[in-house]
């Protein structure tokens, strides 16, 4: 069932594992990450998007379920949540890669802004319009919209980290003749 790969392999899954668990420290603890007239970046979403897109839909989903379950343990929204999202979105963006998209840097750029519009949306609407009522409009055009926005700029630098540890321990390196 499981084989061993190689050293570069296993060197490759344990980066994208730790970088999970860094970028879920450096989202969930407040202060860490700057804010921008009160925005927040969302880390975790091109993380998980550029591991789809890079390593493929099954790592997309296992990673976007871990994610998302340290993004479930400090957040005061529904449970489970961002763990279904996350896995949801990373398994299609390594099969929307495989199958329809290029990896490209606007690839990603469509698939964050788009995961990371729809993360806010229907994260608003289960946390703050359903509960509350007609008083949310606020916070979805004042906190989660800006958010998604500046999530979306800076996905770049994300993509390119994932770029660099998946290319550079590349599974043919695993082969040694």
């Amino acid at each position: 069932m499981f084989r061993f790969q190689g050293i570069p392999i296993v060197i490759k899954r344990i980066l994208l594992f730790v970088a999970v668990v860094i970028f879920s420290a450096l989202q969930n603890t407040d202060g860490l990450l700057p804010s921008v007239f009160g925005a927040r970046f969302f880390i975790l979403i091109p993380l998980i998007i550029s591991i789809g897109m890079f390593e493929g839909e099954l790592a997309g989903l296992f990673y976007g379920m871990i994610a998302g379950c340290f993004w479930d343990v400090c957040s005061a929204g529904p449970d489970g949540f961002h763990g279904f999202y996350l896995a949801l979105a990373g398994c299609l963006s390594g099969i929307l890669v495989h199958f329809v998209m290029r990896n490209w840097i606007l690839s990603q750029y469509c698939l964050c802004a788009t995961a990371t519009a729809i993360h806010s949306i229907i994260y608003w609407l289960a946390t703050i319009y359903i509960p509350i009522g007609d008083s949310g409009y606020s916070k979805l055009l004042g906190f989660y919209l800006p958010s998604a926005i500046i999530t979306t700029a800076f996905s770049f630098i994300i993509y390119y980290m994932v770029r660099f540890i998946c290319t550079n321990l590349k599974e043919n390196q695993a082969q040694m003749t």
